[in-house]
Parts: C-alpha cells; structure tokens; sequence
C-alpha cells in the first residue's frame, strides 16, 4: 500500500500566515531602504555632473557649463532652480548649448559632454540656490582654472538640496550637496544647510 505525502490543510495555513507576517514587516523596511538608495543615487549624480564639468573646463582650458535642462539639450529657461527635471554638462557658457553631442569634429565649438534625463522617482527634489544672493541656482560655469561663476563671471559659491518626500508632501530624508568657491563639492547632512526642502 503506497502511503500519500504533502501538506495538510492546517500547515499550509500556517506557512500562509507566517509568509504574510514577514511580508507586512519587512515591505515598509524595503520601502524605506529603496528611498534612501534613491536619495543617495541622486546625489552622486548631480555630483559626478559637476566633477565632469569642472575637470573638463581645465582639461579643455575653456568654459564648460552644468545647467538644469528639462529637454537635455538646452539650459532651462528661466531658471527654476529645480533639477530634479535633468540637466546637461556641455562646453561653453550658458546659452551657447547647441545640443549636439562633443565629437572629433566639433572640437573647439559648443558641443554636450553629458545630459541626465529627469529624476524617475517623483518623490525625489532637487532645489538648487545660490548661497551668496539666495536666489535660485540653475547653472554654474567653470572657468579654464575650475573656478565655478556665474553667468556674469563673478565667483559662485552653491547649494543643493536633495530632498525625498513622503506621499503628503513632507521630507523624510535629505541631503545637501555644496560647491565652494574653488569648484569643489561636498555632501552634507548637516540640518543647518538642508533648508530648501518642503
């Protein structure tokens, strides 16, 4: 006589259950560690953008821009100071962006190095200011020596916010990116210069 094996209707009821208890503690934790890879993930791209930039106008010995872009070819215009909807890198200073990418043949002219598409996660924002008039920041322009300025030359020191939002809105996680006056950037958790964010 063969005897029948598996499971019987009340273990496979407890192993329902246990599965779904560990599912309920552990998707909120998964949730959570997933915005927090995000908020660092934008970081570090914004900050490779300006580390390209900045190495590129020495390199280059010439101008070389980082601009919010919201259609990746052309500085938004007017500045928002929003850069959660992309930005570019290109050579030249701001408004001289012909969007075509940097090749063997345009050596010399106006071309793009580097162009990121809007933010995937629409919780994630991007605030940048300029910290010495306090007005919104959405370009920066290295010189030949990788001294970040202004659209008018003068020296601009920066910051950027990376804030990730909640579903109503508030800031759950953030972080600050700062660029000084010799073109260097910095991250910061420090509470006092994440002011930008909701």
């Amino acid at each position: 006589m063969r005897k029948n094996t598996g499971f019987t209707l009340v273990e496979l009821l407890i192993t329902i259950v246990i599965v779904g208890v560990l599912l309920a503690v552990g998707i909120p934790s998964l949730k959570t560690f997933m915005k927090g890879n995000q908020l660092v993930a934008s970081t570090n791209e914004l900050i490779s953008a300006f580390n390209v930039a900045r190495s590129e106008a020495i390199k280059r010995n010439g101008s070389v821009t980082v601009c919010e872009s919201a259609n990746g070819t052309a500085c938004t215009d007017p500045v928002t100071g929003r850069w959660e909807d992309g930005w570019i890198v290109f050579v030249g200073a701001v408004g001289t962006s012909t969007g075509a990418a940097c090749s063997a043949a345009n050596v010399g002219t106006s071309c793009l190095l580097r162009s990121h598409d809007a933010i995937d996660d629409a919780q994630i924002r991007i605030y940048g200011e300029n910290v010495d008039t306090s007005a919104a920041l959405g370009s920066t322009t290295f010189n030949a020596r990788g001294l970040p300025r202004t659209v008018g030359g003068a020296s601009q020191t920066g910051k950027f916010n990376v804030c990730s939002l909640d579903d109503s809105g508030a800031t759950e996680k953030s972080r600050a990116m700062m660029l000084n006056l010799t073109g260097r950037v910095r991250i910061s958790d420090n509470a006092a210069v994440i002011t930008l964010c909701p």
